[in-house]
Parts: structure tokens; C-alpha cells; sequence
């Protein structure tokens, strides 16, 4: 069952379906869904990018001032740890999308708007960073190396279990 109140924030490997989650949750569980990586457009309240920016604790409550639900859609950099750090500090809840990462960077060439060198290094990082272990997190095995999606209610069901 979905809380009524709840932050979560999508990370994980590029390409294994952390986007596309995050519409169903607002489509079908009326989440506000900020997609951190597209602003303005992707952001139901633009004006909240200077908190943002300067400091993430604010930023979380005013998005639970404004909403019930939110998911925030963010493939952090790895040097934004400390930014995810404080984001869990209020309580944000991380669900890191895994999979398989061949499959994961067909799945990102595929889709297009992004040089694959940038998939590379940001995978190269995550690896090093030794991601998802090393973060507080609940993993979601999103994307086989079949190339097979979990289906939104299985996610649904591990992410709300």
C-alpha cells in the first residue's frame, strides 16, 4: 500500500526504467514528480530550484508543504553524495534501480539525446563508488540482461512492500 505521505528519490544505473516509474507513481498515485535533471520543465514548482541549490533540507520541506507524495527522478552524480546524504537525513527514502549494465547502455544509445561516453563514465563512477552496497538504500533489480523491464506493480510491490 502507498503511504500518504512519502519522499522517495529514484537513482541508480542510467537506461533501467527510473523515469518511467516515476510517471506511473504521479499518473496513478498522484505523486508530484520532479524530475531533478529537467528543469524547469519537469518540475511542478519551478520556484523551488534556488532552495534546491543552496539547501536540501528546505527543499524537502517545502515539497512536503506542497504535497503529499513526491518522487524526485535524480541519477545523482557521484560526487552528490553529500547531497543524497541530506536528503536521507530528512527522511527521503533512496531506491536505487540495478540491472544489468550492458543491457542498461543498448537501452541508453537506443534512446538517443545523450553521447554514450557520458553512460560510461557515470557507470565507471558508480562502480568505484562501489554503488548501490556502499548507500542506505532499497535496490530495485530493474532490468535484466534479457533486456526484460520489472513490471511497475512488482516494483510497486518491493518499493511499498
Amino acid at each position: 500500500m502507498v503511504p500518504k505521505q512519502i519522499v522517495l528519490l529514484l537513482s541508480g544505473l542510467p537506461a533501467t526504467g527510473k523515469s518511467e516509474f516515476a510517471r506511473y507513481l504521479a499518473r496513478d498515485h498522484g505523486f508530484a514528480h520532479y524530475d531533478l535533471e529537467c528543469y524547469p520543465r519537469g518540475w511542478p514548482h519551478p520556484e523551488l530550484i534556488e532552495t534546491w541549490s543552496t539547501d536540501r533540507a528546505a527543499f524537502v520541506a517545502r515539497l512536503r508543504q506542497k504535497h503529499d507524495r513526491v518522487v524526485l527522478d535524480w541519477g545523482f552524480p557521484v560526487r552528490c553524495l553529500s547531497w543524497l546524504k541530506e536528503l536521507q537525513a530528512q527522511n527521503v527514502q533512496l531506491i536505487w534501480f540495478n540491472g544489468d549494465v550492458n543491457r542498461a547502455r543498448k537501452n541508453f544509445v537506443q534512446r538517443g539525446g545523450s553521447d554514450v561516453a557520458n553512460f560510461d563514465t557515470q557507470v565507471r563512477q558508480i562502480q568505484q563508488a562501489g554503488y548501490p552496497d556502499s548507500l542506505k538504500c532499497l535496490v530495485v533489480p530493474a532490468l535484466s540482461a534479457g533486456g526484460d523491464f520489472l513490471d511497475r506493480h512488482q516494483i510497486e510491490s518491493i518499493v511499498f512492500h
